[in-house]
């Protein structure tokens, strides 16, 4: 509870097909060997625990210790294949955070997309809040170093100076 950065970490599909991802776990990996971060993972619902899930009012949470991902300050969405874009708008509105990132204010986590599929990020475009072309080890320190700074410095200018922040390096 007390880490700096805060990182759901998604693998777009079902549990037993994304746990096996390698991407995925280095970069959980990555990110929870720094002191002050937190990475959880969480992977799309089966349609029948997605029906569950509205039924109960449970909202898309994390495998690891069962927190909402709303309450992260980035969800990152690794994309092995373009399957998994329906199951990326599915977990948004399962966490209660608006599918489009033109809705999202400071509420929400900053959505960052990257993996194979993400290399060309237009079609997702309007659905996420950045994209990360190439290797994800590096991209997620560096994101990790500047909403630290962003947080430290107390959250100048919202969201909107985060992802300008973000997208200058």
């Amino acid at each position: 509870d007390a880490a700096a950065v805060r990182w759901a970490l998604s693998y777009p599909d079902a549990y037993k097909v994304g746990l096996p991802n390698q991407g995925v776990q280095i970069l959980y990996e990555v990110l929870n060997e720094q002191s002050d971060v937190l990475a959880e993972r969480t992977y799309a619902a089966w349609p029948d625990l997605e029906r569950l899930m509205r039924e109960e009012g449970v909202p898309q949470f994390t495998v690891d210790a069962h927190r909402p991902v709303i309450a992260f300050d980035l969800f990152g969405v690794s994309f092995a294949t373009e399957l998994g874009y329906t199951n990326l708008l599915t977990a948004l509105d399962l966490a209660g955070i608006p599918l489009l990132a033109a809705e999202r204010d400071d509420r929400h986590p900053i959505v960052v997309a990257g993996g194979h599929a993400a290399f060309n990020p237009e079609p997702i475009a309007d659905f996420i809040d950045a994209a990360v072309l190439g290797d994800g080890e590096e991209a997620v320190l560096e994101i990790t170093g500047i909403v630290r700074k962003w947080e430290a410095e107390g959250s100048p200018g919202g969201r909107d100076e985060l992802l300008l922040r973000a997208s200058r390096s």
